[in-house]
């Protein structure tokens, strides 16, 4: 692909912006083991930075997965596979082989049983867990990011099913499939909700949680209707969204649904009408998001084990440049070379120029 098509929108450094909110939401999480000090909770009560970015990457996400099965159904699970599997699977086993061990878990204690379970983890896309690692931190977990990307790769599954049964040739049925799903989210601020969450919880570990499952699956829907129902996005329109998630994000039964509905329009239009080059210009060629979020989780455990009383500032700073230090290696090393792959197994992705017309069948550039 050439520099100059990367670089006709911002989806690159919207998913690196969403990327690095993630820190800011984790991190006084991680001082605190509570919201007290989580940006975007202090101000409205019902939803944190971290749920805002996850939201924004799959309505991103949505949008471009849905293009690139359009563009080449065939090769479509072989690229996706691609994108997903090397990277998780390096920061993987560097969170179980060197992380864990340097935050005080033993893995010759170890038996059989323990490795098989770590082995499916890396097959279904599951954060790693060593007990033992980061006793007496508010949040021990190796890797507290990774939960979201199996949720990503089963939308990836999803868009599949979806493409062959016909929902993109008869864009209503997508729509009505959105809006079911955006529907199903109230279900969960009533007594039904537990009800279905009791039902499901032994389909959790192939399903997700209900709760997160619906949720991030109706903005991932919500990014691929836009694909499919293309617009021209205005600037009033974008702040009148603005204002309404502004006000909606202070309604517990409404902010959720608020950011991937509301929250969709703006995306888009800072995605295809912000023309300022700078942005443009910014992650488009190279794709260091994902590498930045699979690896803040853990650079800042590290940080917290060896520094506890380090100033919120300066540990979320420091978090933050070596989360883009190692998504630089982790693209240039990994991820750049196996995505070269794809040209192996049929034809390039093409790259999301703009969203004008709805004869436009760009595929995605990059994804996470």
């Amino acid at each position: 692909m050439s520099g100059s098509a990367d670089r006709q929108n911002t989806l690159g450094a919207l998913r690196l912006l969403f990327a690095s909110l993630v820190i800011a939401s984790h991190t006084p999480q991680m001082f605190d083991g509570t919201f007290a000090r989580e940006p975007l909770h202090m101000i409205f009560g019902t939803v944190s930075l971290g749920e805002l970015a996850v939201d924004g990457f799959f309505l991103i996400s949505g949008y471009l997965i849905t293009a690139s099965f359009i563009s080449d159904p065939r090769t479509y699970l072989a690229k996706r596979m691609l994108r997903i599997y090397p990277a998780f699977i390096a920061c993987f086993l560097l969170c179980v082989f060197v992380v864990a061990p340097i935050g005080g878990a033993d893995l010759s204690a170890l038996g059989g049983r323990d490795w098989l379970k770590l082995a499916a983890s890396v097959v279904i896309l599951k954060a790693p867990a060593i007990p033992g690692a980061f006793e007496g931190l508010a949040y021990p977990a190796l890797n507290g990011s990774m939960w979201t990307i199996s949720y990503e790769f089963r939308c990836y599954l999803l868009a599949a099913v979806l493409g062959l049964i016909g929902f993109y040739r008869d864009r209503r049925l997508y729509l009505a499939f959105t809006l079911v799903v955006v529907a199903a989210n109230f279900l969960f601020l009533f007594p039904v909700g537990a009800s279905i969450e009791a039902l499901m919880r032994p389909l959790n570990a192939v399903l997700g949680e209900p709760a997160q499952t619906v949720r991030l699956t109706a903005a991932f829907a919500c990014g691929a209707c836009l694909k499919l129902y293309p617009i021209h996005y205005r600037g009033r329109f974008a702040l009148a969204a603005a204002l309404a998630l502004a006000v909606a994000l202070f309604v517990p039964a409404l902010a959720s649904v608020a950011l991937f509905t509301l929250g969709a329009y703006i995306v888009f239009w800072v995605g295809f009408e912000v023309t300022w080059t700078p942005l443009r210009t910014l992650n488009a060629k190279d794709d260091i998001s994902y590498g930045l979020y699979l690896y803040a989780w853990p650079i800042a455990t590290l940080l917290l084990w060896y520094w506890r009383d380090a100033p919120l500032l300066a540990h979320g700073v420091i978090t933050l440049a070596g989360s883009v230090l190692m998504g630089f290696v982790s693209w240039h090393v990994l991820e750049k070379p196996c995505m070269r792959l794809k040209s192996r197994i049929g034809v390039q992705d093409k790259p999301v120029i703009g969203d004008r017309s709805a004869a436009a069948k760009a595929g995605p550039h990059r994804t996470l």
